[in-house]
């Protein structure tokens, strides 16, 4: 896990900084990624690479970045893990390839020069990675197939310069100080990070997940997807009394994959289905003998006394789990008010809720206890209908089209074990009939309010551009819903948060459910394996019925990573900094809102619990006056 920048300067041209200086640069604004190695290379005054390195995997010098193959005609830079490098190295050596570390990104270069821009089909990884082709004057980069990592570029006729990070680009003289109005809106109105290769800044773009590149010898920029999820129905799924232990099987060598490290491994551990599925694997794995560290330390976040607080069922956990030292550590929301600038600072671009800066504070004190990598359960919610509640109304939907007598008893299933009306049920159900657009203007007008205190001419031009998820006939809504949410609306922002928070202390984030073997897996099952009965994620149940405590396997009420946000709104700390806030001159001259609507809002104690979205005006506040933005 690393920081990357690179500079391809296009026809010669320069702007007058020497090119080695830029890249240091750009190194140094990502030291936080990197705090074990600063390494440059500059290619004929035309090509810099530039990385900082955070050591995991070999811990020697031999594994310092850039690295080059043999004749130094391949140069790379890569940030994330190839985990089945191991696997490779063999095929490699066989070729005639010729290894001098025990490194991953060893295996990228070899792999390449063997197989060509289809290597990456063969990684099971994270990655984002750029190789210059000396001999091809080419610069071919990669971004792994979900986007845990981040590829940020942007192109002028001077210049093709990339970065894992916003301030590298920066850095490079690359902002305009424009935000992307369209991503503002979008994000302002409905809480979105959509991934279509856009950016909150303008002229910055993102390698789409999935995609790799090439910036040929004429400056010329192309992308093209290596890998796409399945379409249903296009790989067979396993028969059904065969399925659960299948799924285990792939997720136990995903967790296997996953802890190979040359410095310690930890977890980060809710009450949840899904960081417990891991937990008792690792565990498992322990006394199995099949991994080489025998003790992990699990760090919870907890809130006595509050309805987020999952301590009790962390403790039934690890009553069952002798290999597992359980740590519980209490983010509080006083530091909200003195941590709110340096934690938006840290992001680089807005986060849509709350639960980031809790996640940031918990990468900042497992830091401080040594750790570099941890693992967590992101990934499963998304392929195998968790989230329950949001959820129903397409599961409902699907049933009314294909089998209308089986709905009624689904919902009756979903009021007894979800505790949800036949009120909310209908509500849900309308709101996968009426299509992403509607249901999201609907929401933002009449449930959380966001649209009612923008301005009016700035609403009016973006809400039509955010795309559209319409309801299928067939029975295949459910499917096509968690599909949008996997690759364009709301999986990227999550992974974004987690890489930025984690790497901002320079810690290493993995994620054994977002291994694309059990992504795969997920899209082969039939609905009634992911959802049915009131039962969420039914193959991952299935698959621990007989390891996980009744207090997790049978909980169906999916809270996710909560926090106890309206509450830290009510402290005089926090009221102070909304009032400072919204009585700036900054926040009066917007004008992509009614600022006089919105402070009324903003300071009103209870807006939070209400279900304002309180915390996206605070951060794109803040984040405007950090960028220095001029057009919003």
């Amino acid at each position: 896990m690393c920081g990357i920048n690179g500079v391809v300067r296009l026809q010669g041209r320069s702007d007058g900084v020497p090119l080695e200086a830029l890249i240091r640069r750009m190194n140094d604004a990502l030291a936080h990624r990197g705090p074990d190695g600063d390494g440059a290379f500059i290619d004929e005054a035309r090509v810099g690479l530039g990385h900082r390195r955070l050591s995991i995997l070999d811990l020697s010098d031999a594994g310092n970045q850039p690295m080059f193959n043999e004749d130094r005609s391949l140069a790379l830079v890569f940030n994330g893990e190839i985990y089945n490098y191991l696997e490779l190295m063999p095929e490699l050596k066989a070729a005639g390839h010729v290894f001098r570390s025990q490194s991953d990104s060893e295996v990228i270069l070899h792999a390449y020069e063997q197989w060509g821009a289809e290597c990456v089909r063969r990684f099971n990884g994270m990655w984002a990675f750029a190789l210059w082709d000396r001999r091809a004057q080419q610069l071919f980069v990669s971004r792994d197939r979900f986007g845990v990592k981040p590829f940020y570029f942007h192109q002028s006729p001077q210049a093709f310069s990339f970065s894992s990070e916003p301030a590298g680009l920066k850095a490079a003289g690359c902002m305009n100080g424009q935000a992307n109005l369209t991503k503002l809106h979008a994000y302002l109105a409905y809480g979105y990070r959509i991934s279509d290769g856009d950016t909150f800044f303008d002229g910055v773009q993102e390698l789409l997940p999935g995609h790799s590149g090439v910036l040929n010898a004429a400056g010329q920029f192309r992308s093209w997807p290596h890998w796409e999820l399945p379409q249903r129905g296009s790989q067979a799924a396993p028969p059904p009394a065969e399925r659960a232990e299948a799924y285990r099987a792939l997720l136990t060598d995903a967790v296997r994959l996953r802890f190979r490290s040359d410095v310690p491994v930890a977890l980060l551990q809710s009450g949840g289905l899904d960081s417990s599925a891991i937990c008792a694997t690792v565990n498992d794995a322990i006394d199995a003998g099949h991994l080489a560290q025998t003790d992990v330390t699990a760090f919870t976040a907890v809130y006595p006394g509050q309805p987020q607080d999952e301590s009790a069922a962390v403790k039934d956990l690890m009553a069952t789990c002798g290999h597992v030292r359980s740590v519980l550590l209490t983010p509080g929301g006083k530091s909200l008010s003195t941590g709110m600038e340096d934690f938006v600072r840290r992001m680089q671009e807005p986060v849509a809720s709350s639960t980031s800066f809790v996640h940031q504070q918990l990468m900042a004190a497992i830091r401080q206890q040594g750790i570099k990598v941890v693992i967590n359960g992101q990934g499963a919610d998304e392929a195998l209908a968790g989230y329950g509640r949001y959820i129903v109304g397409y599961r409902l939907l699907d049933l009314l089209q294909t089998r209308p007598a089986a709905a009624l008893n689904e919902a009756r299933a979903m009021q007894r074990l979800m505790g949800m009306g036949f009120t909310q049920l209908a509500m849900q159900t309308a709101k996968a009939m009426l299509g992403r657009r509607a249901a999201s203007a609907y929401r933002a007008r009449y449930v959380e309010r966001a649209s009612t205190v923008l301005d009016g001419a700035f609403h009016a031009s973006h809400h039509g551009r955010l795309p559209e998820v319409t309801m299928q006939r067939g029975g295949a809504n459910l499917r096509h819903h968690l599909r949008s949410q996997l690759l364009s609306f709301g999986f990227n922002q999550i992974l974004h948060y987690e890489d930025q928070s984690s790497m901002s202390e320079s810690v290493e984030i993995r994620s054994p459910f977002i291994d694309y073997r059990l992504m795969e897996f997920a899209f082969s099952l039939p609905d009634d394996a992911l959802f049915s009965g009131g039962i969420t994620k039914r193959v991952l149940r299935e698959a621990f019925a007989h390891r996980l405590p009744a207090s997790i396997l049978h909980n169906h009420n999916k809270i996710g990573f909560a926090t106890p946000f309206d509450r830290w709104m009510r402290e005089p700390s926090s009221r102070a900094m909304v009032a400072a806030l919204v009585h700036s001159p900054e926040f009066r001259s917007r004008r992509i809102w009614n600022a006089d609507r919105l402070a009324k809002t903003l300071l009103d104690p209870q807006a939070a619990a209400r279900g304002f979205p309180v915390w996206r005006f605070m951060n794109a506040e803040i984040w405007m006056r950090q960028q220095g933005i001029v057009n919003a």
